[in-house]
């Protein structure tokens, strides 16, 4: 009954189940990243995803499994784009990171960051979903209504763009 309110976008129950499992998302989490920061987003972005695919909610499967399923999903997304930043930084400029300067890190995620400012709005827009996101180019493709061949055409210039850049 409370998962067929909230399907229907009522938000009292929201509020009702988010206040319920909070402490019990936060905990998963926290135990998973060991960063009281990290596991306060990560249960924000859990119940924002709630929220959003709350129609695809199946009234016959318990509410806990499904929320544990949105929230493993969510850590695994915050996983790969941890893990894709890194890649993007390391295989962008290798020879950076051999750098003494204890700041060139610092500098050099703000050379990046400058240097995806200067890229064409589809082609940003593309690198973010994909390498800050975590999304694929499946999932692009849908999200932005154009062909995955045009998502990777997109997602390869962009990256050539930003070693020229660097």
């Amino acid at each position: 009954m409370l998962i067929l309110a909230l399907k229907q976008g009522n938000e009292i129950v929201f509020e009702k189940f988010y206040r319920c499992w909070h402490a019990k998302v936060y905990t998963y989490f926290l135990q998973k990243t060991k960063s009281a920061y990290m596991a306060e987003e990560l249960v924000q972005l859990t119940f924002i995803k709630l929220w959003n695919f709350r129609h695809t909610l199946k009234e016959e499967i318990p509410f806990e499994a499904q929320l544990f399923t949105i929230a493993r999903t969510t850590l695994l997304d915050m996983l790969r784009k941890q893990a894709n930043q890194q890649k993007l930084i390391e295989n962008v400029t290798p020879e950076m990171t051999r750098q003494t300067d204890p700041h060139w890190e610092f500098d050099f995620k703000k050379r990046i960051t400058n240097s995806i400012d200067t890229l064409p709005f589809m082609r940003k827009k593309v690198l973010l979903l994909n390498r800050f996101e975590g999304f694929t180019n499946k999932e692009i493709a849908e999200k932005l209504a154009i062909s995955v061949r045009t998502v990777e055409k997109h997602l390869s210039m962009a990256l050539k763009q930003l070693k020229s850049l660097l």
